[in-house]
């Protein structure tokens, strides 16, 4: 005699042996685990209407409970009647199918609709807010604090796997989320600017070439002799190779973890390939906002705006490259964190 039992997810029949009575099993369809009922005893012909009057119930209960739709994330194996169920494999995950996705996520009319809200405050606090005086600078903070903890959510969903943007709404302030989002990039960057800070110092740099607004780093090239420049450069295009991680760390793992500098450098060399490509998209992301920002001041506010569209693509790319980067090889990561 076998049992019969479905699972309650997809509803998926399956037939078990008497034996497996009170164990668990794997579907195979969405990777539930399904738990074994005890034999049903059989009726006498007498009990037909009982068993009509119980079936009619269930069925009425069973359509006022909505099921939740999954997505099947795991495979199953035969089941061989152990206690905890079959063996269960998780599929491979397809990072290059998901980076496809990640540049093609505005085709996604949710996505789509995301990024233009996102859009439109971004237009606001560079293009109107900075003419509206000191409400104009309290609105600005308040959307830079409020961008800079959505930065931080594109990477965490994305290490979560999710393929959607996150919602607008924020989780966690604007205050501390601004702060964090600034903490890096002067962490990353600090090396270069100490050097570059002994340099104008020590006299070496020539002021009088571009006075201290030359100090912006399309101007240092006439201010510094060719060996500090590239010097200068050298250590900013390290602090941009080792950002990814930094801002990983923080997104999913807390503010607390970038004194873990040990684990983040293990990561790394446990991750070349992957950690270097990532890296270079952050770079040449950095690279082309420089120069589009720069042509942009000059071309008007037109341009501006349209340079910030190119931009903001670009950054919502990079940010959920860096997630995909945890979430397809986070076995190789020196820590865990899920």
């Amino acid at each position: 005699m076998t049992i019969k039992v479905s699972c309650g997810i997809c509803g998926k029949n399956y037939k078990a042996p008497d034996k497996a009575a009170g164990k668990r099993l794997r579907c195979k369809e969405c990777g539930e685990t399904i738990k074994v009922p005890e034999p049903e005893p059989e009726y006498d012909e007498d009990d037909f209407t009982s068993m009509l009057d119980d079936a009619v119930e269930l069925e009425s209960k069973s359509k006022s409970i909505p099921r939740v739709a999954r997505k099947p994330m795991v495979k199953a194996e035969k089941y061989q009647g152990d206690e905890d169920g079959p063996e269960t494999r998780k599929k491979e995950n397809n990072y290059t199918q998901d980076l496809t996705q990640t540049f093609l996520f505005l085709l996604d009319p949710a996505n789509l609709f995301t990024f233009v809200m996102i859009w439109i405050l971004l237009c606001c606090k560079d293009v109107i807010l900075p003419f509206a005086g000191i409400f104009g600078m309290l609105g600005q903070l308040i959307i830079l604090g409020w961008y800079s903890n959505y930065r931080f959510s594109i990477i965490y969903e994305a290490a979560s796997g999710t393929r959607e943007l996150p919602d607008l709404s924020p989780e966690e302030g604007f205050f501390i989320p601004m702060l964090q989002w600034i903490a890096t990039w002067i962490l990353v960057h600090f090396p270069a600017y100490l050097y570059l800070a002994v340099v104008l110092f020590s006299g070496i740099a020539n002021l009088d070439e571009g006075g201290m607004f030359g100090i912006a780093l399309d101007g240092l090239s006439e201010i510094l002799p060719v060996f500090h420049f590239g010097v200068f450069v050298f250590l900013y295009c390290a602090g941009l190779f080792f950002w990814p991680i930094l801002a990983l760390c923080i997104a999913v793992g807390g503010f607390g973890t970038i004194f873990r500098i040990d684990l983040m450098v293990v990561t790394i060399f446990r991750t070349p390939v992957i950690y270097l490509f990532t890296a270079s998209a952050v770079f040449l992301t950095a690279v082309l906002q420089v120069i589009v920002m720069i042509a942009a001041r000059q071309a008007g506010i037109g341009a501006m705006i349209a340079v910030m569209t190119l931009v903001l693509y670009l950054e919502f790319v990079t940010l959920r490259m860096i997630g995909h980067y945890y979430h397809h090889f986070k076995k190789r990561f020196a820590w865990n964190w899920g």
